[in-house]
């Protein structure tokens, strides 16, 4: 009874200490200090740490459960080395969430395909790892946004941005080199590239251009929100080589695109004048030349191509294989008959193509042989002839056929636009190229 006595005594002397005295049901409680904190961590949601007054923050079962769940935003740029396993796992993104966006429904599977310096934005849900949404910034044009549906597969949808199309022009006089001095004016190598190809069926670029000769042309630059973005097509050109006067016209007929003369003739020619990358040209068409082994006067039937022994050799044009061997003097020879009298031939091979035989046909600019010594040759050469009705001509100055003629419909379409687009490139002109080109017209150089 004493140690009954004596519990009830302190219990009634706490029970005052924390309520003034009163121990009455009736007697109104002070309010209590609870604190609830929504960012508290595990150990302090079991109160075990004490708040500033004092007092401790009591957990809360959403706490101590752990629900919260966070939706994370991360721009990722991708590096060398990177796939699209290693980066979304990285960032903790579920295996399985990886596979079904590299195989979202009708995707191609681009993701699989990221490249150095791409960029991907990750918009994911922790701690799961479970991914939302990711888009896939190929470049300034193109992104591909994936997103989660309900059944949590992968949809996506491609979306493209249109540059805005401007049309450049630009003026060179050469006085180095069509590229050096090209390049100086501020025209991208691309476009000299596509220049040279152009004009490739007229102009020998390794040997016919001339200090003072000089180009100008319209071009397409694509830009978006002021920044240059890449070029597009050249749109009209006027090359002026050696006193001659060479214009082009970009023109889709609906089927397909080609350059052409203001007359409305293809650019392209039946035949390539050089149908080898060569060094120089060691001996010239020549019908009075001095042999250079039996120191005789025979004529010279052809142009000699020097260039390293295994250089590849091209089709100058299209038709059939007419031989494929050891000829005399020519050493390792193709023939090739291209219809309506005119034939070619590449003697002194180190060999040919693999498979090659006569009655094959092939395509102007296929590969047929390679660059050799065999027969006659004092050096790795190749002898090139062309015959037209089987008389040599010299293959640098005989006049060539145009490719693939314009319809009458189509040439009555196209004639009305060759002028105005001739007329836009002709109002750029400098004062001196648009004297220049004047003198060429009266002098009624051939226009192609």
């Amino acid at each position: 009874m004493l140690a009954l006595g004596s519990f009830i005594f302190a219990l009634s002397f706490a029970l005052y200490a924390v309520y003034g005295g009163s121990v009455s049901n009736d007697s109104p409680r002070p309010q209590q200090q609870i604190q609830i904190s929504k960012t508290a961590s595990s150990k302090e949601a079991l109160g075990t740490t004490p708040t500033k007054n004092g007092l401790y923050e009591v957990a809360t079962p959403q706490h101590l459960k752990n629900n919260k769940k966070d939706i994370i935003e991360q721009t990722i740029t991708i590096a060398s080395g990177d796939s699209l396993s290693t980066v979304l796992s990285s960032m903790g993104i579920s295996q399985q969430d990886v596979y079904r966006v590299a195989n979202a429904r009708d995707a191609n599977s681009e993701l699989l395909r990221i490249q150095p310096g791409q960029t991907l934005n990750v918009k994911a849900e922790f701690p799961e790892g479970r991914l939302k949404e990711l888009t896939y910034i190929q470049s300034k044009l193109k992104r591909t946004l994936y997103e989660r549906q309900q059944d949590g597969q992968f949809s996506f949808v491609v979306q493209l941005t249109k540059p805005e199309t401007k049309q450049i022009y630009k003026e060179v006089t050469i006085t180095n080199s069509i590229f050096v001095d090209g390049i100086k004016a501020g025209i991208p190598q691309s476009v000299l590239i596509q220049l040279t190809q152009i004009f490739a069926w007229d102009i020998d670029f390794a040997t016919d251009i001339r200090k003072g000769d000089s180009f100008s042309l319209l071009y397409e630059e694509n830009e978006l929100e002021g920044e240059v973005l890449g070029t597009g097509n050249i749109i009209a050109a006027n090359f002026i080589n050696i006193g001659r006067s060479f214009q082009t016209i970009r023109y889709d007929d609906g089927d397909e695109f080609n350059y052409y003369t203001p007359d409305g003739l293809s650019m392209r020619k039946a035949f390539i004048r050089s149908p080898v990358d060569f060094t120089r040209i060691s001996s010239k068409f020549n019908p009075n030349r001095l042999h250079p082994i039996f120191k005789t006067s025979q004529p010279h039937q052809g142009v000699d191509y020097a260039a390293k022994s295994g250089t590849p050799v091209k089709a100058a044009g299209a038709g059939k294989v007419k031989y494929v061997g050891e000829l005399k003097g020519y050493g390792n020879t193709i023939i090739i008959e291209h219809g309506q009298g005119y034939s070619t031939l590449y003697a002194h091979l180190q060999g040919f193509k693999k498979g090659l035989q006569a009655n094959r046909y092939i395509e102007q600019g296929d590969l047929i042989g390679f660059v050799g010594q065999t027969g006659w040759a004092t050096g790795p050469h190749l002898h090139f002839e062309f015959r037209i009705n089987g008389i040599h001509k010299d293959p640098m100055t005989v006049e060539i056929p145009h490719d693939s003629p314009m319809s009458k419909d189509s040439l009555k379409k196209y004639l009305p636009y060759a002028r105005s687009v001739m007329t836009e490139l002709s109002q750029h002109y400098s004062d001196a190229f648009g004297q220049k080109n004047e003198v060429i017209s009266k002098r009624h150089a051939t226009t192609f």
